[in-house]
């Protein structure tokens, strides 16, 4: 067992995920490839993984990222799989290039071919359309587009979807016919739910991923609508303004 390995298997946060269920896979890098300004496509081999893991819509899985400076620490961050073909045992994985970088899109744009990660499926949430849902609403932010590009590409073509992008003016959304799609700025934590409140009808499937404070006011409008229950609202935090999201182990 190499020293990688060994790294990858120390820490608490990985016995506790173990624990749960929770498996390390490792992924091997074969390729990148720029998606415009935004995001960075990385290609992997990962034939364990999808035995474990259905690439369904939103899907995700847990990266553990190796230190940037070349340290013993590994950093949780989760991405959601962009693409996969389970055949071949292969994943695409869209990461968000940002300003001040952090571990992960530090170590995405640093990464050649050959390069080894560490990633855990457990606590995915993939995304599934409501029967009785009249429509759909999808909310998100930059962090939150690759989920909605695996949403838009899911959802029958009869399906009214409408796309509420915060600070996301530009970046690439996958086709629908009957897609709509609206943009906010970000003021704060409450400008996307300001947002959010004339898009919301009575009888649509609520979707939304994004920054932890603007959701929590989000997830209160969602909810307050005519219908809503917990099969068609879903709110997931992708990130915290301020500070840095996940754990990390050594």
């Amino acid at each position: 067992m190499g020293k990688w390995w060994r790294s990858v298997a120390r820490g608490w946060e990985g016995a506790v995920l173990k624990v749960l269920g929770g498996r390390d896979h490792v992924l091997t890098l074969t390729g990148k490839r720029e998606l415009g300004p935004h995001y960075l496509r990385l290609s992997f081999e990962a034939p364990t993984l999808l035995e474990k893991v259905r690439p369904e819509p939103a899907a995700w899985v847990r990266f553990w990222i190796p230190d940037p400076d070349g340290g013993k620490r590994e950093y949780q961050r989760a991405y959601t799989i962009a693409g996969a073909d389970e055949q071949a045992g292969t994943i695409d994985v869209d990461f968000l290039l940002h300003e001040p970088a952090g571990p992960a899109s530090l170590w995405a744009g640093a990464a050649e071919a050959g390069a080894k990660v560490a990633v855990v499926s457990l606590g995915s949430a993939p995304f599934r359309l409501d029967p009785e849902a009249e429509s759909v609403l999808l909310i998100g932010d930059p962090s939150s587009v690759p989920a909605i590009n695996g949403i838009l590409r899911a959802l029958p073509p009869t399906v009214d979807v409408a796309v509420l992008l915060e600070d996301a003016d530009g970046f690439p959304l996958a086709e629908h016919p009957r897609l709509t799609v609206h943009h906010c700025e970000r003021e704060g934590s409450g400008s996307l739910a300001a947002a959010v409140r004339p898009l919301v009808e009575p009888g649509c499937q609520v979707w939304a991923a994004g920054e932890s404070g603007s959701l929590k006011a989000v997830r209160s409008v969602a909810r307050a609508r005519e219908g809503a229950s917990k099969e068609n609202t879903y709110t997931l935090a992708y990130w915290i303004e301020g500070r840095s999201m996940g754990t990390n182990r050594s």
